[in-house]
């Protein structure tokens, strides 16, 4: 409490920074993600290279992801700070937008569809007025995922100048200052569960009252 008190100005200039540094990724994230899924729940084929492909991605260490970032900036001077850290949320939020996207899609009866189409509707109209409105839960949850989960990885992002809250977690580690590393762990993990719970409530504003209905009798 005594460090959160004198120190409380510099705590909640890293917490904008945290978060600013998740709103710029987050709209390249869910476009490149859910467009991508849009095409590869279409062609089987693509599924299976475009998943194998975000799993592959997954599975690359931040830092190894951060320092193939900063190789790849730099011939454009961006290679330290905030760029790397948003070329790694990207990245690491392809997979479950990307999944959930193409499981989404797939979760729409296939009925709905045929009907939609015998009342002359084209695709892009089936798309965006029947498929996406009925597919937003399960979609939306992948988006959660991949926002949560960028809050840990932007706090790795301090380790390439990205500042964030990983500044008490790796400044207090140097230091062995218990207090830091607290707040700094406490920060994180209430930032997650708040962006978790704000995007839940975005989830069901945005969601159709009949797809609610449909999840009310189904449980």
């Amino acid at each position: 409490m005594e460090y959160l008190l004198t120190n409380y100005s510099r705590i909640l200039k890293e917490v904008g920074t945290h978060i600013y540094i998740i709103l710029l990724s987050l709209p390249f994230s869910i476009i490149l993600g859910v467009v991508t899924g849009i095409f590869a729940a279409r062609r089987p084929r693509l599924r299976k290279v475009v998943i194998g492909v975000a799993n592959v991605l997954m599975t690359i260490p931040s830092l190894a992801l951060f320092g193939f970032a900063i190789i790849l900036l730099a011939p454009i001077n961006a290679g330290i700070g905030v760029p790397p850290a948003i070329f790694a949320l990207i990245i690491y939020s392809l997979l479950p937008i990307i999944r959930n996207t193409i499981l989404a899609l797939h979760s729409v009866s296939s009925g709905v569809v045929e009907a939609a189409k015998g009342m002359g509707m084209s695709s892009p109209q089936i798309l965006f007025k029947i498929q996406l409105p009925l597919a937003l839960p399960l979609l939306m949850a992948g988006v959660r995922n991949a926002v949560v989960m960028g809050v840990s990885v932007t706090t790795i992002a301090y380790l390439v100048g990205a500042q964030g809250l990983g500044y008490f977690l790796f400044a207090g580690l140097s230091r062995t200052r218990g207090d830091m590393v607290v707040i700094g762990s406490l920060l994180v993990a209430l930032l997650g569960i708040g962006a978790n719970y704000l995007l839940f409530r975005l989830e069901n504003l945005l969601t159709p009252k009949g797809v609610k209905l449909q999840q009310g009798v189904k449980k």
